[in-house]
């Protein structure tokens, strides 16, 4: 190696003055062959193998898809599948989901769904919208679909922006340019099927069959329904949500055929989706007037998750004032449905942003903490084990396994 710098330094020393006397100094030529001490390069070493690959061989109900946007680089998210209730090994593996991507999963099909956006030279370039599809056991992409015009909706991930409506057959994809629609890929296919305008209303929540709804500035719900030859259905409910003095969270917790939408100062309105048409219910409250006066209310992402049993679960903040809707809750309140009572109060260690509670027997009630660890608590309060994604993972989504 020593040479070999020697023979560079020769070929830039080409001329030295002695007098008037040039002497030009040419170098040797060199092998090609770069010896390091005394022995030659030679063939590469054959790739070793690095870790192992497994396949998933079930999902218990304890697992959580944990959506990291990565907000400290968010051309680059991920999808983390997590066993909550594991002592140990609880990661069991992850998805690749691009710029402000959404994230379902499939209960008819062995798959898992991504809509994400790249750009060609990364941060810039033309922009290329996919629903990519995953296999469920190897986690392996196996599919994509292109979604077209560039009109995806980039925002911080919501469940209500990517829904699978009839049996998982359709994807609905929120569109905002910022003219809102929706995109319909029929997933059975793997294709576009059509674009629905959905003017003056943001995100969508399934209905029966091939429908789904949309909340609308007005305060009105409309519902869309998809006929088997493409015709589309609007019915628009009369207003019901109360935009200028108590508006409703665009999120919502579903127990069975309802939709629970919590309200900014500490209401909750059920929405009826047993039907192809939404039916707004009767508004009750999540608080008492004790509560009401200490300014009690929701606060923070995803606010609020449906159990299978009945429960619906809010996570509340105390002396919430306008604008404070975001800013995270530090009890999550267990409700029952049919009473319209509250039945438990979790307090949370370490505060909360966002929550989901598993599905089957037992629960668990993840939260997404203030220094965005995953916090999982048993059904009765319990603290059992806290979890880190990464250093500087943002978790803002949880989705529990359907």
């Amino acid at each position: 190696m020593r040479s070999y710098f020697v023979s560079i330094f020769a070929l830039t020393l080409l001329v030295s003055y002695s007098g008037e006397t040039v002497v030009e100094v040419r170098a040797e030529p060199q092998s090609s062959e770069i010896k390091i001490g005394k022995y030659a390069s030679s063939d590469p070493l054959p790739i070793e193998d690095v870790g192992t690959t497994a396949n998933i061989a079930s999902y218990p109900d304890s697992v959580i898809f944990a959506h990291n946007m990565n907000f400290y680089s968010i051309i680059d998210g991920n999808i983390n599948l997590i066993d909550v209730a594991a002592d140990t090994q609880e990661f069991m593996g992850s998805l690749a989901a691009g710029q402000m991507a959404l994230f379902a999963e499939s209960t008819r099909r062995n798959e898992l769904y991504v809509a994400e956006t790249y750009y060609a030279r990364g941060t810039r370039g033309e922009e290329t919208d996919v629903l990519t599809i995953y296999d469920k056991t190897s986690l392996a992409p196996i599919s994509e679909i292109i979604l077209p015009g560039g009109k995806r909706a980039q925002t911080v991930t919501q469940k209500g922006s990517f829904q699978l409506i009839d049996n998982d057959r359709l994807a609905v994809v929120f569109n905002f340019t910022p003219a809102s629609s929706v995109t319909i890929v029929d997933l059975d296919t793997r294709t576009i099927q059509q674009e629905i305008p959905i003017t003056g209303c943001m995100l969508t929540f399934p209905l029966k069959g091939a429908a789904f709804a949309t909340l609308c500035g007005n305060g009105s719900v409309a519902s869309y329904s998809i006929a088997a030859n493409g015709d589309v259905r609007e019915v628009v409910s009369e207003p019901f949500n109360n935009i200028d003095d108590d508006p409703l969270f665009m999120k919502s917790g579903r127990i069975n055929d309802v939709e629970y939408f919590p309200t900014f100062k500490g209401n909750v309105r059920p929405i009826d989706v047993s039907t192809d048409v939404a039916k707004p219910l009767e508004q009750w409250s999540l608080v008492t007037d004790a509560e009401r006066a200490k300014n009690w209310r929701p606060s923070g992402w995803q606010i609020v998750s449906g159990q299978p049993d009945g429960n619906l679960y809010v996570l509340m903040q105390e002396n919430g004032s306008e604008g404070s809707h975001k800013q995270g809750g530090s009890e999550v309140w267990a409700f029952d449905v049919k009473t319209k009572k509250k039945v438990n109060t979790i307090k949370l260690n370490n505060g909360g942003l966002t929550i989901e509670v598993t599905h089957g027997n037992p629960g668990y009630l993840v939260v997404t903490n203030a220094a965005m660890m995953l916090d999982v608590y048993t059904l009765d309060g319990d603290l059992e084990r806290s979890i880190t994604i990464n250093d500087i993972a943002t978790p803002f989504l949880l989705y529990a396994k359907r």
